[in-house]
């Protein structure tokens, strides 16, 4: 499940119009509105940014900034604008995937580069990426071949595999969504020797959770 983060203002010295920036500077007839600037987690560990522009015009392009402290941004990506010549659309919307964000809490905006020149900023929006937090794989001494698995926020495509010492792969359970706690089988087939193994948890092809698990056969 997607979370829709909310915006944080900072220092900026743009004027605000519905919800977004406004912006007439441009002396070739520039002229902005950037609404709705959103900050997503999404399940598959990336950062999903959107924004909507009204009456654009003269807009180079869009630079996604992005920063550790919410101080000192630095520039990651740009999107080029969809204004054409040709195009005859009030509202326009953009989007842009940071498939590598940082860890921990992040914050983001949108510097507007005009055509000539001109330069404005979105608010900022924070997000918290802490995929692992929240996720558990107990007991880590088994003694009746099931484990529990759980997770305070929904796993796309998640999978829990066990494999020996020597890289053997014990069992697979695969699920559409994770959140609530299930009931995991160590071994499908039946007992397993007395020995040391390894629980990997995965969703959507990410790594969530290694851990090392004893099984104690009677």
């Amino acid at each position: 499940m997607k979370t829709i983060l909310s915006f944080i203002a900072l220092v900026f010295t743009t004027t605000f119009s519905h919800a977004g920036i406004t912006s007439n500077s441009d002396p070739l007839g520039g002229n902005i509105v950037l609404t709705n600037f959103k900050g997503l987690f999404s399940d598959n560990q990336d950062v999903d940014l959107s924004w909507s522009t009204m009456m654009e015009s003269n807009v180079e392009y869009f630079e996604i900034q992005r920063s550790g402290d919410g101080m000192n941004f630095e520039d990651i990506d740009s999107v080029q604008s969809q204004m054409k010549i040709t195009t005859n659309v009030y509202q326009l919307q953009y989007n842009y995937i940071d498939k590598h964000p940082l860890t921990g809490t992040s914050y983001y905006r949108v510097k507007v580069v005009g055509k000539s020149g001109y330069i404005n900023q979105s608010p900022v929006v924070q997000i918290t990426n802490i995929p692992s937090v929240g996720t558990r794989i107990y007991p880590t001494l088994i003694q009746n071949n099931m484990v529990f698995v759980e997770s305070d926020k929904d796993l796309r495509g998640a999978k829990l595999e066990f494999f020996d010492l020597s890289g053997k792969k014990i069992s697979e359970t695969d699920w559409e969504y994770l959140s609530v706690r299930q009931n995991v089988q160590v071994s499908k087939s039946g007992v397993l020797p007395t020995g040391t193994y390894i629980a990997r948890l995965t969703a959507n092809g990410q790594n969530i959770k290694n851990q090392l698990v004893i099984v104690q056969s009677h």
